[in-house]
């Protein structure tokens, strides 16, 4: 690579000359390459410890009498730095000798050098990355082995604790791993960690390791300190573990993408990352934070921000705080706790201006903007550093937004046509179905209403209202039930989906509604046990729009689709919320507010779970040591996450739990847990149920809701909530993983064949094979081992790596036969236990089962005549099965050439007589539509009969046909005839037998072939009958049959198998097993471990294909 050149002085200080010339000089690195001696210990030594990452090869530009040198190129690689330096001879030396003074020459060639850069610079981008960076990542890759598509995120000095001895070196951290390095005066050291292996990652602070950082897997533990940055890498480490963990919740193998929208967006002050991808997580981060403390949608990209004032009208106060800037929205958070919060979304703003000093004195209006909505208001910030910077940045924002994606639509439903299921969407079901309220409770009420009718009066309504502690303490006291359903659109941020996804529900709900899929049936159980004693869902108008709310999300996000207490929380929100703002609450509680909660494994849950159990124990340790003595924290604690408590608690208290929810996220509702009692009532609300309650009326909602916030509220915010859910995800991924592997062990060692210690090697190599091709361990429900899934390329690798069948010519052929054997679904793809049973059958089963495993894996529709292979492809195989049957057509026809191509080629070519037709006919009288299908299964039936259990067919489908293997043609036996040829070629004996079996065979197969023949003559004169016995031709010219042989009732169908050229099974396994030592060798049991052993010891990049 050319760079810009510069003077050095020293040429050979911690450098050696590899080739010299008269004004160049090619320079290598001590402790690169062929570097020894202690002058390159040191060099290394030095390299290692400080961050100076020069790259090992340069060129320099001399002159003879001067002693001054430039470096004119730099390379990280001997490849390149040749390059540099042949292009050098071939296009500059040569003009070197025209100039007369040496100070000619250096102008010359660096003008040279100069004009190279600038013309490669005007085809290039702005570049990202730092050269330093380069430098470092080149090495990362080769010191670690690498694939050339794992990024580097940043690298930090510090040393590692080994052996009791720090080792000084650098930390890499990509986004798949964490790496050390140290070379310390000839002792290398070298670490490499998976994130997705992390179980416990924690700063720690003891006498052994003093300001550390320890990082915890499944085999060790490790520790690092002496960081010069140490909250900065902790804080990095726990972003790329979650980014991990996330990934094995998700079931994703979606690999990371760079926003390359951070090059060309409009920025100021940003300070310098080592690299853009740092930049990038970083800005990921600040986004995430930014969503959750403004209840955004989750695509929101944080711009920048920057302190400001901002004046509320309510109180004509300026306040201190910090103004955000997104793609969709302008936020102002203040710096006084919950003093003042708003949102306003770009789509509302009508006009952005520089608002002039009034001559006031006051400190607020100096640098200000005023920011005019669609609605007539106004917000005025003040004490910006940088204000037309500020108004630039929002015109630009607002110059990107798009014309017609917030045009407002008819919300009502469009008429259907006539093929289209007609439905109406509802209006809250509380104006539908109202209850009887007491006159105390509707004077209560009023007064609510009265109240937040004058709150909001003052501080706005709708979106961009002013939040404020006023509007907290009403929030606590209870929101009437005539405004619930607006103000928890509003404090939730699902009315922002709702107007960014006009008329996303119709469509949902109509596509839902025509479908029939497992989300939907599970649906439909439970839409009457959802709240029913609410008079809504006693009516089917209410169970139908609960019925459409799910399973529009359900289809909405097929990741959730619908889990088990969705159902309840749907039903509460459909009281107080229109249909359509009651599906997006619903989306916003499942993808925003409680992630992860509600999938098949509710790993959100549980990470809360192990929350609460954390803050228990450090705020009311005594009533954690009673509930862990009794087991019962996780046990009671679950529902309380899923259903919001309204499935243990009171119904009128619960959604006084839910006005606080929606309003300050999930911290609520531990802060109301390790408050919750029993006996807990609302006299402001109507209570759902008219049975008589005997427990003791101990404390009022409100009440308990005030004291959780007096007393946890400044402890327990959503961003500790959010450091201890990282914490704890670590560890309840890592459990679940742990649980998978073990319900996988257990099944997999019901099929007899492997021992455990085998599974268990077999099985991590598996996951680690996934994780390297960016796959993850998905959640089936069909059984445990239909989690770990592998294409062809993966179970090739493994089973060429680990089977005694897959080593020599037919390695690959094997291979692809026992994946299509062992692919029962005809997805692509193998469970864990195809590749455990391909592996087991090879190496301990008996004679018999092994040859039948073979010989259903060259049978047909498994091994379809497009797979068949040129006869002509091996010496030892399928050339030498050929001219055993030529032989064989020789001696029947001696005067006959021998044919240059078979008599049957394929299975297309067996014509109306084909015996997989007669085979499909017993099997199968549905017609010939399935018959494919119905015979691989068949065939795979056959070949894994004997064991426990058979591998699960697609849920849904038809049971499987009876076991059974059809005849195998003459093309399918010479492939299986040529593979035993491969097998034994190692051992003459061995493979004298196979020959003499085949022959055989080779002998039977023309049974089919000569109906005429008599089927009691010995095989030993079988073929000189065979060559004798002509068929007779009537004076027609017609070949007529034997007596004994029955004439088939049309020439066109229904043919019987004789006729063709075929083996059946039965056949196969008698002859083969005659043969003593083919029995002898396929009953030869080994053990898999040495080949497992070493395929968890090689380099990982030899692993992939």
């Amino acid at each position: 690579m050319w760079v810009k050149p510069e003077e050095v002085f020293l040429k050979t200080a911690f450098w050696d000359n590899d080739e010299t010339s008269l004004y160049f000089v090619l320079q290598r690195r001590k402790g690169h390459g062929k570097s020894k001696g202690l002058s390159s210990l040191l060099v290394g030594t030095l390299d290692s410890v400080r961050d100076t990452k020069p790259p090992p090869y340069r060129i320099l530009h001399q002159t003879p009498n001067s002693e001054v040198y430039y470096v004119i190129a730099t390379a990280l690689t001997e490849n390149e730095i040749r390059q540099d330096w042949q292009w050098l001879f071939e296009n500059v030396c040569p003009t070197l000798h025209s100039f007369d003074k040496e100070e000619e020459v250096t102008e010359f060639v660096c003008c040279k050098i100069n004009s190279v850069i600038a013309t490669k610079q005007d085809n290039i981008t702005e570049d990202e990355d730092t050269v330093t960076y380069k430098n470092v990542d080149y090495e990362f890759h080769q010191r670690f082995g690498m694939p050339d598509d794992e990024k580097l995120v940043c690298y930090y000095s510090c040393s590692y604790w080994k052996s009791k001895m720090p080792r000084q070196g650098w930390m890499y951290l990509s986004v798949h791993y964490m790496c050390f390095y140290s070379f310390i005066f000839g002792r290398k050291t070298l670490l490499k960690i998976r994130w997705a292996d992390v179980t416990e990652l924690a700063k720690i602070n003891s006498y052994l390791f003093p300001d550390s950082i320890k990082i915890v897997t499944r085999d060790d533990e490790h520790y690092f300190t002496l960081f010069l940055r140490k909250n900065e890498t902790f804080a990095l480490m726990q972003q790329l573990a979650n980014i991990a963990m996330r990934q094995l919740i998700n079931d994703k193998s979606a690999s990371f993408n760079i926003d390359k929208d951070l090059l060309t967006k409009l920025s100021k002050n940003v300070p310098k990352k080592p690299s853009f991808l740092k930049r990038d997580l970083d800005a990921r981060k600040q986004s995430n934070l930014y969503t959750l403390k403004f209840r955004l949608p989750q695509t929101e990209k944080l711009d920048g921000s920057e302190e400001c004032t901002l004046w509320t009208p309510y109180n004509k106060r300026y306040n201190w705080g910090r103004l955000y800037l997104s793609q969709n929205f302008i936020c102002f958070d203040s710096r006084v706790r919950n003093l003042v919060r708003l949102i306003i979304p770009l789509r509302n703003v009508h006009q952005v201006e520089r608002a002039d000093s009034t001559g006031t004195g006051s400190s607020g209006d100096s640098g200000s903007i005023l920011i005019t909505t669609a609605h007539h208001t106004s917000f005025l910030f003040g004490n910006i550093s940088d204000r037309d910077f500020l108004v630039n940045k929002i015109s630009e924002l607002l110059a990107k937004l798009p014309n017609d994606v917030y045009r407002e639509k008819p919300t009502r439903v469009a008429a259907q046509d006539d093929e289209d299921v007609v439905w109406t969407a509802q209006p809250p079901l509380m104006t539908l179905f109202k209850t009887h309220q007491t006159y105390p409770i509707k004077q209560s009420q009023t007064k609510k209403e009265i109240q937040w009718e004058d709150h909001m009066s003052e501080v706005g309504r709708g979106v961009s209202m002013y939040q404020t502690t006023a509007g907290s303490e009403l929030v606590v006291n209870g929101i009437p039930e005539s405004l619930r359903g607006e103000l928890w659109s509003v404090f939730s941020g699902s009315i922002l989906q709702k107007v960014q996804n006009k008329g996303l529900y119709e469509k949902l709900v109509k596509k839902a509604l025509s479908s029939k899929n497992q989300a939907n049936d599970e649906i439909e159980r439970d839409l009457h046990r959802s709240l029913p004693e609410h008079p809504a869902f006693q009516d089917d108008v209410g169970i139908s729009a609960l019925r459409r709310v799910l399973c529009a999300y359900a289809l909405k996000n097929p990741t959730i689709g619908y889990c088990q207490a969705m159902n309840i929380v749907a039903s509460v929100l459909l009281i107080y919320c229109p249909e359509e703002q009651a599906f997006w609450l619903l989306a916003t509680i499942c993808e925003t507010l409680l992630p992860d909660y509600y999938d098949t494994r509710v790993v959100g849950a549980l990470v809360d779970q192990g929350v609460l159990e954390e803050l228990t124990e450090q705020h009311l340790p005594e009533l954690h040591a009673k509930l862990d003595e009794l087991g019962m924290m996780k046990m009671i604690s679950l529902s309380w996450f899923l259903t919001l408590f309204i499935s243990v608690m009171p119904y009128e208290c619960a959604v006084n739990v839910m006005d606080c929810f929606f309003y300050d996220g999930a911290k609520v509702i531990f802060q109301v847990f390790t408050e919750y009692l029993e006996g807990i009532y609302n006299d402001e609300a109507m209570a759902l149920s008219t049975e008589p309650r005997t427990a003791k009326r101990t404390i009022k909602i409100q009440d308990l809701i005030y004291k959780s916030y007096r007393t946890f509220g400044q402890n327990v915010s959503s961003e500790h909530i959010e450091h201890l859910r990282l914490k704890h995800r670590l560890r309840v991924v890592r459990q679940l993983e742990d649980s998978l592997e073990r319900n996988t062990l257990r099944a997999l060692q019901q099929d007899r064949l492997l021992d455990a210690t085998e599974l268990q090697e077999l099985l991590s190599i598996i996951r680690e094979e996934l994780l390297w091709a960016k796959r993850v361990p998905c959640e089936r429900l069909e059984a445990p081992y239909e989690a770990y899934r592998l294409d062809y390329t993966q179970f090739k690798t493994l089973y060429t790596a680990l089977s005694p069948w897959a080593k020599g010519d037919f390695a690959e052929a094997i291979a692809a036969r026992m994946f299509k054997l062992m692919d029962n679904d005809d997805d692509g793809y193998v469970s864990a236990r195809g590749l455990s049973l391909a592996l087991g059958l090879s190496v301990r089963a008996d004679a018999q089962r092994r040859l039948r495993v073979l010989y259903c894996a060259h049978a047909p529709p498994l091994l379809s005549h497009h797979e068949l292979r040129p006869t002509n492809f091996t010496d030892t195989g399928e050339e030498l099965a050929t001219d055993a049957f030529s032989f064989f057509d020789s001696i029947e026809n001696p005067s006959t050439p021998e044919p240059s191509t078979p008599a049957v080629s394929s299975v297309s070519e067996m014509g109306d007589g084909n015996p997989l037709d007669k085979y499909n006919d017993s099997i199968n009288s549905q017609g010939s539509g399935t018959w494919e299908s119905q015979s691989a299964e068949s065939v795979r039936a056959c070949a894994l009969c004997g064991l426990p259990a058979s591998l699960p067919s697609t849920p849904g489908s038809a049971p499987a046909p009876p076991a059974g293997a059809p005849p195998l043609p003459r093309d399918h036996f010479l492939q299986l005839l040529a593979v035993l040829h491969d097998l034994t070629q190692h051992s003459p004996s061995l493979y004298e037998a196979v020959v003499r079996a085949g022959t055989v065979l080779l002998q039977l197969g023309e049974l089919h072939r000569r109906p005429e023949l008599d089927r009691e003559i010995s095989q030993d004169s079988l073929f000189l009958a065979a060559a004798a016995r002509q068929p007779e031709v009537d004076p027609n010219g017609n070949t007529t049959e034997p007596q004994d042989v029955a004439k088939p009732a049309s020439p066109s169908k229904g043919s019987e198998t004789d006729g063709v050229w075929s083996i059946t099974l039965q056949q196969f396994l008698a002859t083969m097993l005659s043969e003593a030592p083919i029995e002898e060798f396929f009953n030869e049991k080994s053990s898999l471990l040495p080949q497992l052993e070493a395929l968890r010891q090689r380099d990982r990049l030899q692993s992939v294909s």
